[in-house]
């Protein structure tokens, strides 16, 4: 069941994924207090914390050092740990590390 409901979903999960790994999180420094590791690592977070609630869960942001989307309610939870930024890309690239591509 649960292939069946992933496979249904296959195209918006790679859409979904292509656009996250065209923002340039790479750290960096911002004048805007509220963006700890740069603009583009905050462009990063904001588009997963928004992912999560436009898919219905809560999600919380916590001054732009990391955030979570949570399922489910109570004492017991389970934990993803994972992170936005990427190393700089350097050179040599025959196309952009960041080049808008969909299928």
């Amino acid at each position: 069941m649960l292939d069946k409901y992933i496979e249904s979903y296959k195209e918006e999960i790679i859409k979904k994924t292509q656009e996250l790994i065209q923002i340039p999180s790479v750290l960096s420094v911002s004048k805007n207090p509220t963006h700890p590791f740069g603009d583009s690592v905050n462009d990063a977070l904001e588009y997963m914390l928004n992912l999560g609630n436009a898919l219905g869960f809560h999600t919380k942001n916590l001054d732009g050092y990391c955030g979570y989307i949570e399922f489910g309610k109570g004492a017991d939870l389970i934990g993803i740990i994972g992170h936005l930024d990427v190393v700089p890309a350097g050179d040599n690239w025959t196309y952009s590390p960041f080049l808008r591509y969909y299928l």
